[in-house]
């Protein structure tokens, strides 16, 4: 299933090779591994989100191979008003490192909010820790906003 579809260009500088978003699958566990940052430890954990109701895993995918991949978890939560609503966290969202900086984040970021909106999501969130400073420059260029804060208690 393709989610988006990029617009080739004469410009191979602006743009990268043309790509799709797709559903990952178990057969993609090699090339997503290679985009974690320890590779050798990162079986498990690909393996673990592939198989894990309620995770989804979006690859951008272009005649390169897999050019990064969006790790989604969904929740239902309750409403004050006794309903529920759907939300769409990206766990994780990474481009192999010779691709960054030609815009296959935000592509894969635009994948995602349409993902979410052809399930019904009412938003889609991200956890961003202080340090990560250029997550938090990606995600608000792109329109996500300070909402609300978390309280966590170490195990």
């Amino acid at each position: 299933m393709s989610i988006i579809e990029a617009e080739s260009t004469n410009d191979p500088v602006a743009l990268p090779p043309p790509i799709r978003v797709r559903l990952a699958g178990p057969r993609d566990c090699e090339a997503l591994c290679e985009l974690l940052d320890r590779p050798e430890y990162a079986q498990e954990q690909v393996m673990t989100w592939l198989q894990t109701p309620g995770t989804t895993l979006l690859v951008a995918q272009s005649e390169l191979g897999i050019l990064g991949v969006a790790v989604l978890m969904t929740r239902i939560i309750p409403r004050a008003d006794a309903g529920m609503h759907k939300v769409v966290e990206v766990d994780n969202l990474v481009v192999r490192a010779d691709q960054r900086g030609k815009r296959i984040g935000r592509r894969l970021l635009a994948a995602v909010v349409e993902w979410s909106r052809q399930r019904r999501a009412s938003q889609v969130e991200v956890c961003i820790g202080e340090v990560n400073r250029d997550a938090k420059r990606f995600y608000e260029s792109f329109g996500f906003a300070h909402a609300v804060d978390r309280l966590v208690l170490a195990a």
